[in-house]
């Protein structure tokens, strides 16, 4: 774990901003939350200068922001400048690219044509999309492998997480441990390890269980998490798609690894961190540990991909730093 004088530099920082005590670092969800939060607050327009970081709180690793030049940085204006920017309506939102990819997916020419848009365009917003849904160099079917929502429910999911999510939905995924009160059938991104649910351990079956109508998922954490999506580009290889952050291509090796880090930094700066070399060694070194440090990691957590029949689950995540 890191050291006693990085935990301090971390609890200075905190002072300073604020705290988001619902977005648990260690859950694959609640860090994509992170991830999709400082996205969405990085676009131009809002601050002037925003960073992120992360410190120990109630026993986990939970984010901490840092803004000026912009709206105060309380929770109210928080949720407030979250709900003037995340849209209601797939149409006009990025993801709607990837049902134009699916409709595209039986014509290696019109999905190139779809790629070129974005660059003949200049549209970096685009781009960043199409680069971590899909490549032109890859078969149709190839995915990020961070989705675990089945191919054929993905683009039905997103479009209705976009719909539903409110304001109470954000704050109560944002500020307050989670409940998972909100409904998980047809609007959760399978992100959270808690719906890793198999037909022995539960008295309905999963696919037909009527309390996925009622509880157990956050939606206002989905609903930030799918915008982190394009901070995971994808990339050919053979005949199916690599991400950043993840190492093997098979259920039984594919895992994904990613980092913590105690100063605040920006968006660009936390884009490299997600690609450090030394988080997908299978163990690290001193060596490795050392490089990580130095470079403000003050841990680093991994899950397993694994299959459960067909659908994608990620296991619970271990802290390996």
């Amino acid at each position: 774990m890191s050291s006693p004088d990085t935990n301090a530099g971390s609890t200075a920082e905190r002072r300073d901003g604020l705290l988001l005590p619902g977005l648990d670092g260690a859950n694959p969800l609640g860090f994509l939350a992170a991830l999709g939060l400082l996205k969405v607050l990085s676009d131009p327009g809002i601050f002037e200068v925003l960073g992120m970081n992360w410190t120990k709180s109630a026993g986990t690793w939970v984010p901490v922001l840092h803004a000026s030049g912009g709206p105060a940085l309380e929770q109210e204006s928080l949720l407030k400048v979250l709900n003037d920017r995340l849209v209601n309506n797939i149409n006009s939102h990025p993801a709607k690219l990837l049902q134009e990819l699916q409709n595209a997916a039986d014509s290696l020419e019109k999905r190139r044509e779809i790629f070129a848009q974005g660059v003949t365009g200049g549209d970096r917003i685009r781009l960043d999309w199409i680069s971590s849904l899909a490549s032109d160099f890859a078969p149709p079917k190839s995915i990020n492998q961070l989705q675990t929502t089945r191919r054929d429910n993905f683009y039905r999911n997103l479009k209705s997480v976009i719909a539903r999510n409110k304001s109470e939905h954000l704050r109560r995924s944002i500020f307050h441990p989670w409940d998972y009160a909100d409904a998980l059938d047809n609007q959760s991104l399978h992100w959270d390890p808690s719906e890793d649910r198999r037909h022995a351990n539960q008295w309905n079956e999963p696919s037909g269980d009527p309390h996925r109508n009622k509880h157990g998922g956050m939606l206002g954490a989905n609903r930030l998490a799918l915008e982190a999506i394009p901070l995971f580009p994808s990339f050919p290889e053979s005949d199916t798609l690599r991400t950043v952050g993840f190492t093997g291509v098979r259920s039984t090796d594919t895992r994904w690894t990613w980092p913590l880090w105690g100063h605040k930094s920006s968006l660009p700066i936390v884009r490299s961190l997600l690609t450090l070399e030394p988080l997908q060694c299978e163990r690290l070194k001193p060596d490795d540990i050392a490089a990580l440090k130095a470079r403000g990691i003050v841990a680093a957590y991994r899950t397993s991909r694994i299959l459960v029949g067909k659908t994608p689950n990620f296991t619970p995540a271990r802290c390996i730093l």
